[in-house]
Order: C-alpha cells, then sequence, then structure tokens
C-alpha cells in the first residue's frame, strides 16, 4: 500500500522535480552537457523524449538529476519491454543493413517489430533484441562464475566473425573507403584494451588502427610513433573523417593514435576505459596531450610529394 502511495505522489510531482532545465546555446551538443551536468547523454535522450542528437539554440531541455532518476527506479516498476534493445532508423537505413548491424536474420527483425512489408520510416524505433526477464530465486555459485570468461572469448570471436562477413559483404565493398574505416572501427566497439595487444581479445591504439585501415587494404606501421610519419600533417581545422589523431601520453613522442570520425569526436582503443571507445578532441585531457593528426586517405600526388620533402628538411 506505502509502495502505490509514493507511486501516486511522483506522478502529481511536476516535471522539473525531476531535475533542472536548460536552454540551448550555440556551439552545445549533447556530449558537452552531458559532462557539463555529469549525466548520461542516454539520461538527457530520455528524459527529453529525444529521438536525435539534433539541438537547436534556445531550445529549453530538461536536466534530470541523479537523485531523481533513482527515486524514478525504486518508485516505478520496469516493464519488460523496457530491458529490450532498440535502434531507431536513420536516413538510409533498410531492413538488411539493420538486420546485419545487429547480427539478426531479416525475417527475425520483421517478426519482433510485426513489419509486413520492408517499408521504413526515418525516426521509427525498431527491436533488434528481446530480452527475457531472468529467473527469480536464481543464484550463480562460485564454480559457476568461470564460464564468464569463455562467454567474453565468445563475444570476442563473434564480433571478428561480423567484422569478416562484413568485409566480404558485396553492398558494403560499394561503401567509400572512409565510410568503410568509419564501418569497421565501430564494429570495434568495446572491444577490450590492452597494451601491446595484437587481437581481439586485447588492442592497444595503435594496433586498433593499424587493424582498421588494414581491413581497406592500406598497410600502416605497428606503433603510434610510426604511423606520426605517414601521410600528410594537417591542422585541427582541417580534419576530415578517417583522419588520424596524435597524443603525447606517458612519453615525449606520439604514444597514442586514435581515428577522427567527426564533430570533434574520435574512436581509439583507450588505456583509461580499457575498452575501444569514443572521446571528444575537447576534453581537457586530449586537449593538453594532442601533438597533431595526418591524412592518409585520398593524398593526391602533389601533396605527397610536398609532404615527402618536408619531412626530408627536417631531418637535415
Amino acid at each position: 500500500m506505502r509502495k502505490i502511495f509514493y507511486i501516486f505522489i511522483i506522478l502529481l510531482l511536476p516535471l522539473t522535480a525531476f531535475g533542472e532545465t536548460y536552454t540551448i546555446k550555440k556551439g552545445d551538443n549533447l556530449w558537452k552537457i552531458s559532462k557539463k551536468f555529469n549525466i548520461p547523454v542516454d539520461d538527457i535522450k530520455k528524459a527529453n523524449n529525444l529521438k536525435m542528437e539534433n539541438l537547436q539554440v534556445g531550445m529549453t531541455i530538461e536536466i534530470p538529476t541523479k537523485k531523481a532518476k533513482k527515486l524514478k527506479e525504486i518508485n516505478t516498476v520496469k516493464a519488460p519491454e523496457a530491458n529490450n534493445k532498440y535502434h531507431t532508423v536513420k536516413k538510409g537505413d533498410n531492413l538488411y543493413r539493420i538486420a546485419k548491424r545487429y547480427s539478426i536474420s531479416i525475417e527475425e527483425l520483421k517478426r519482433l517489430n510485426n513489419i509486413r512489408d520492408n517499408k521504413l520510416s526515418v525516426g521509427q524505433k525498431l527491436i533488434v533484441k528481446k530480452i527475457e526477464q531472468p529467473r527469480e530465486n536464481l543464484s550463480l555459485r562460485a564454480d559457476e562464475k568461470v564460464p564468464i570468461l569463455a562467454a567474453a572469448k565468445l563475444d570476442h570471436e563473434t564480433k571478428l566473425d561480423e567484422i569478416e562477413n562484413l568485409k566480404a559483404n558485396e553492398e558494403i565493398s560499394n561503401l567509400n573507403i572512409t565510410d568503410r574505416i568509419l564501418l569497421f572501427a565501430k564494429k570495434m566497439l568495446h572491444l577490450p584494451y590492452r597494451f601491446g595487444g595484437n587481437g581481439f581479445t586485447g588492442l592497444d591504439c595503435s594496433f586498433f588502427v593499424k587493424k582498421v585501415y588494414s581491413m581497406v587494404g592500406i598497410e600502416l606501421p605497428r606503433s603510434a610513433r610510426e604511423q606520426f610519419a605517414q601521410g600528410i600533417a594537417i591542422s585541427k581545422d582541417e580534419l576530415m573523417p578517417g583522419d588520424l589523431v596524435f597524443f603525447r601520453t606517458y612519453a615525449k613522442f606520439p604514444s597514442h593514435v586514435g581515428i577522427y570520425i567527426g564533430d570533434n569526436l574520435f574512436i581509439h582503443a583507450s588505456s583509461r576505459s580499457k575498452k575501444v571507445t569514443i572521446d571528444s578532441l575537447e576534453a581537457p585531457y586530449y586537449v593538453s596531450r594532442f601533438i597533431g593528426a595526418k591524412r592518409i586517405l585520398d593524398i593526391d600526388k602533389d601533396s605527397l610529394t610536398t609532404a615527402i620533402k618536408q619531412a626530408e628538411e627536417k631531418t637535415n
């Protein structure tokens, strides 16, 4: 009875009781706002029912507080479907691409969403994985924890299989080289970081970059220091998706590298996050350690010749 009373009280509270409001300013994006208020991007999107990440100057959004979030979790009953994994349809999406991305069949995707034809609408929310509710009164004995490691290894092998399948996919091969690089890089998100790692069960920053580029037929040296000597130097203002960004971390020479993906974001195997992740070039840690960027893709012969001469002059 008491729980029902608490739920009733919460339903009567005004929306602003669950957080504060914020007015969008020029240059704002969800990543900056989430860092400013120390609230995950997904929480901000859920609180404001945002389907896309586009924000307009002057727009007012709600910033949920951690206390309010906890209060909601305590006093609301989570429906089983809330645990499902979803995908919001974007421009250019089709059933084939979405099914491939989440490693399910087109038939299963249509069944989960009761789709009769092949038409999709931008902004449409699709179930891509049905999460079954766990059985009650099940506990894990100490001797049952061992298979978790095997499951993690299996997940890495699954990712490797998915990437290999993407490489062989005829539709993917028709994409331009930059789109393929970003696709392969993002497919490796959350793989674990390991210093000096050369495999999908543990990889470091330069192996990650080398592996991604090798998937489109471009061979790069193994270390960040050697990769920094490739291509042509560009400024931050000239950055385009697919370019390499370099940092000084544990050494004076280039010791960390990532792949620029646009909007001041880059993807990399991070020793700080212990996995392949996406970070902002505007984050203070990376601003203070950024030392330059290199373009490997779409280099014309004149630019390459100039870059080689400049490198030789510096050496002499």
